[in-house]
Parts: C-alpha cells; sequence; structure tokens
C-alpha cells in the first residue's frame, strides 16, 4: 500500500486547520501579504541591522520582521512538517505571496538556483497532493523572480531540486542517479512548500544557494565564501517583492 495509508487522503476533509486555531488571532490581517522565508541566523541578524524591521510574534515559534510591505520569516526548525506548519498559519492570518530562500546541497555546482520543480521524497506532500513524482512552484511567480534576476544582472541557474527528509540517508546511489538525470540541488522543504501552496491556492517560489557539492566525504560546510552572496539574493528578493503587486 502506498503511502499515506489512507487511500485518496488528499480529497478528505480535515479534522480542524490552521484558519480554526487562528480564526480570533490579534495579528489576522495585519501582517504583509508577502513573506520572504529565511534558515540562517546570521540572515536574521543582517536582517535586524540593515532593514530595522517591526517584529510581530505569532506564536512561540513563527516571527515576522516587517520592512515596509513585506515580512521576514525565519525557519527554526528543519524539514518539510515543520515548514508546512509555518506556512499554513501564516496563510491563515492573511498572507498570500512568499518566496523560499534557503541552502541546498549541488549536485553538480554552486551558485544561486531558482527551482523548477522539487522531487518528493518527503512524506508531508503526500497528505495534500495525490501521488506524483513532482511538485512545482507558482509559475507566474518563477518568471516574474528570474526576469527580475535577469534584469538586475545577476547571474543564476534555473533547475530542479530533490527534496528528502532524511539528510544522513542521502546515499551515493541516488546522487548519482538523481545527477544523471539533471537534478541539481538537494534540500528539505521544497516539495512540501509547494505542494502546500497549491493546495491553499498561494503564490510560492524557492531559491537556493548552494554552498557545496555533494561528494564522496563529509564537507563542513564553511559560511565565510557565500555569507555575502546569501546577503544579496536576500536584497535582491526583498527588492522584488516589494515591486509587485
Amino acid at each position: 500500500m502506498v503511502y499515506p495509508k489512507l487511500m485518496d487522503k488528499q480529497i478528505e476533509e480535515a479534522l480542524f486547520s490552521a484558519s480554526d486555531r487562528y480564526k480570533e488571532h490579534e495579528l489576522k490581517g495585519k501582517l504583509p501579504k508577502k513573506i520572504i522565508f529565511i534558515y540562517m541566523p546570521s540572515l536574521l541578524n543582517y536582517i535586524k541591522r540593515k532593514y530595522k524591521p517591526k517584529k510581530m510574534r505569532v506564536n512561540k515559534i513563527v516571527s515576522v520582521y516587517q520592512h515596509k510591505d513585506i515580512g521576514f520569516v525565519r525557519m527554526k526548525g528543519l524539514g518539510s512538517p515543520h515548514a508546512v506548519v509555518v506556512l499554513e498559519e501564516l496563510i491563515s492570518l492573511g498572507c498570500t505571496t512568499f518566496l523560499n530562500v534557503g541552502t541546498a546541497g549541488g549536485l553538480h555546482k554552486t551558485g544561486v538556483f531558482i527551482c523548477n520543480k522539487s522531487l518528493r521524497d518527503e512524506g508531508t506532500s503526500y497528505h495534500y497532493k495525490k501521488h506524483g513524482d513532482y511538485s512545482y512552484p507558482d509559475n507566474v511567480l518563477k518568471e516574474k523572480i528570474k526576469s527580475f534576476f535577469r534584469k538586475k544582472g545577476f547571474e543564476f541557474q534555473e533547475g530542479t531540486s530533490w527534496t528528502i527528509d532524511a539528510i544522513y540517508r542521502e546515499t551515493k546511489k541516488e546522487v548519482e542517479k538523481y545527477s544523471k538525470i539533471g537534478i541539481c540541488t538537494v534540500e528539505m522543504e521544497s516539495s512540501a512548500l509547494f505542494s502546500v501552496a497549491k493546495y491553499r491556492n498561494v503564490k510560492l517560489a524557492s531559491i537556493f544557494i548552494v554552498r557545496d557539492v555533494l561528494g564522496k566525504k563529509w564537507d563542513n560546510r564553511k559560511w565565510k565564501n557565500v555569507e555575502s552572496l546569501a546577503r544579496y539574493v536576500l536584497d535582491l528578493s526583498a527588492e522584488f517583492l516589494r515591486g509587485i503587486r
């Protein structure tokens, strides 16, 4: 039997939703509509220094740092279940457009990648979307961010990602197989985020900064050579979101 255990679960009515939990929340309708997800603590510190944002606390794990009409949210957990909980809660409070700006491992080379689809090797997306190999970002949002980067003269690549739950079970055979079919990056959230965004009818796209290429031995993934790149990608993403409706 396939996973989830209940066949066609994605069409069944949920027992409760984030909208039920947050229908009377004090921040409902007051958060910025446009959100950037980040993961690195150092990037949040950078945001605080540069943008002087207003902090709005949703709950113990989610805070939105608002600058003008956009919000920054740092994902404090790891992987698809945590990311989806945060996304669901922000959607229930009125947020509608999301850029997921994270790091990823590379299967071929380093650089900045705009994700065109994600291989669903995690469990969360299957509770929202029927079985299939891939999840997809919002195509209009993805094409707009590509066009914006090109106008800025910023070099990036477009490629497919592999989303997996188990970071310590990325096997050599998988890396070899997915490299051969052209998958560019590996991370832990995008396929689930794409699936939930589609299910909830909001817009979401992903940008990845690849700091290391998966090899035969452990790479300590030191950040000193890419910290400035991550900041620049964040600044471009914020400028992009401020300029769209």
